[in-house]
C-alpha cells in the first residue's frame, strides 16, 4: 500500500501535544458513539435540518480560527477551490442532509453501523475505477460487510416488513449517505492531494455551512425563542464544539503521532459505543438482526480496511478497460 504522509501544515496547541494520544483517541470514541444519542434527543426539540445548519455554525468559529492560525490557509487555486465546492455539494452537503433525515427515522444503533459501512463503498468504487487491487479477502469483508447491513436493515422491519416502515426508511437513507460518503472520497482524493488535508476540511466545512444556510434560510428565519429552548444549547455545543471541532483536532492529532492506520483503527469502535449508548440510554430495542448483523459488519469493515491496498501509479486501469 502506497504510504500516507502525515501533515506538517497542522500544529496542534501545545496543551493537547502533552496528552497521550490514544488517552485522547480512546475519549473522542465515547464522545462519538453517544454523539449519536445527542443528536436524537435535539430532534426532539428541532427539526432535524435546522438542527444540522446551527451545529455547523456553532463550530464555524473555532474551524476558522484553526484555519487562521495555521497561516495559508487562502492559498489555494480557484481551480481547486471549485473542485472542493463541487464534492462538497454532491457528496458531504447530500450525506448531511440523508444522515439527519434517515437518523430521525430509525434507531441512533442502526444509524451508527451504516454510517461505519463508508470504507466499504469507497473501496467498492476505488475498485470499479481500478484504482485498489483486487483482493479475495476484500471482496470477501466487502460480502461480509454488506451480509451484516442487510440483517440489521431487514431486521427492523420484522414481520411488518414494508417500504412505508419508518425504520425501513430511515435506514436506507442512512446508508445512502454512507454510500454518497464513500464515492466522494474517493472523488475528492486527488484535490485534497494537492491542498492537504487539513486545509481542504477547513474550506469543505465553510462551504458546507454556506450551503446549509441556504437551504435552511426559511426555517431559520421563522425560528422563534421559543422555538429555540435554552436546553438544545448543549446539544448543539456537544455536536458542533466538542465532538465536531474537537475530533477535527484530535484525528490530525493522532495521524501525526500514530500514523493513519493506529489513528483510523478507533473509528471501528464508534458503533460499538453508540449501540451500547442507543440501548441502555434511549431503550433501543434488541432484534436478532441487530445481534447477528452488527458484529458482522463491523468484522467485514474491519477486513476491507485491512485489505484496501492501491494500485501503483501507471497501473490504475481506466473504468472502460475490462
Amino acid at each position: 500500500m502506497r504510504p500516507i504522509h502525515t501533515e506538517s501544515w497542522f500544529r496542534v496547541p501545545a496543551r493537547i501535544r502533552s496528552v497521550n494520544p490514544d488517552i485522547l483517541l480512546s475519549c473522542m470514541v465515547l464522545i462519538w458513539g453517544f454523539h449519536f444519542i445527542v443528536i436524537k434527543d435535539a430532534f426532539t426539540n428541532l427539526d432535524p435540518m435546522t438542527f444540522n445548519t446551527l451545529r455547523f455554525l456553532a463550530g464555524l468559529p473555532l474551524i476558522i480560527g484553526i484555519g487562521i492560525r495555521q497561516g495559508g490557509i487562502f492559498a489555494i487555486s480557484r481551480r481547486d477551490v471549485g473542485w472542493l465546492a463541487l464534492t462538497t455539494l454532491i457528496g458531504s452537503l447530500l450525506y448531511q442532509i440523508l444522515f439527519v433525515l434517515g437518523l430521525d427515522r430509525t434507531t441512533a444503533t442502526n444509524s451508527a453501523l451504516l454510517v461505519a459501512t463508508m470504507p466499504v463503498w469507497t473501496a467498492l468504487f476505488s475498485l470499479a475505477m481500478g484504482l485498489t487491487s483486487l483482493r479475495r479477502q476484500l471482496l470477501g469483508g466487502i460480502g461480509m460487510a454488506l451480509g451484516g447491513v442487510a440483517l440489521v436493515v431487514l431486521g427492523r422491519g420484522g414481520a411488518n416488513l414494508a417500504l412505508s416502515h419508518d425504520d425501513l426508511i430511515g435506514s436506507g437513507l442512512v446508508l445512502s449517505a454512507a454510500m454518497i460518503n464513500g464515492v466522494s472520497a474517493v472523488l475528492s482524493k486527488p484535490v485534497v492531494d494537492r491542498v492537504g488535508g487539513m486545509r481542504a476540511a477547513v474550506w469543505k466545512y465553510g462551504l458546507m455551512t454556506g450551503a446549509l444556510l441556504v437551504i435552511t434560510a426559511p426555517n431559520l428565519a421563522a425560528l422563534s425563542p421559543d422555538e429555540f429552548p435554552v436546553k438544545s444549547l448543549p446539544h448543539l455545543l456537544y455536536s458542533g464544539v466538542l465532538s465536531g471541532v474537537g475530533g477535527f483536532v484530535a484525528t490530525n492529532y493522532g495521524l501525526t503521532r500514530l500514523g493513519p492506520t493506529r489513528m483510523a483503527s478507533y473509528f471501528n469502535f464508534n458503533p460499538i459505543v453508540a449501540a451500547f449508548a442507543g440501548i441502555l440510554v434511549l431503550g433501543e430495542p434488541v432484534n436478532l438482526g441487530l445481534v447477528i448483523g452488527g458484529p458482522l459488519t463491523l468484522w467485514g469493515v474491519l477486513t476491507v480496511r485491512r485489505n484496501t491496498f492501491l494500485r501503483p501509479s501507471g497501473q490504475a486501469r481506466s473504468p472502460g478497460r475490462a
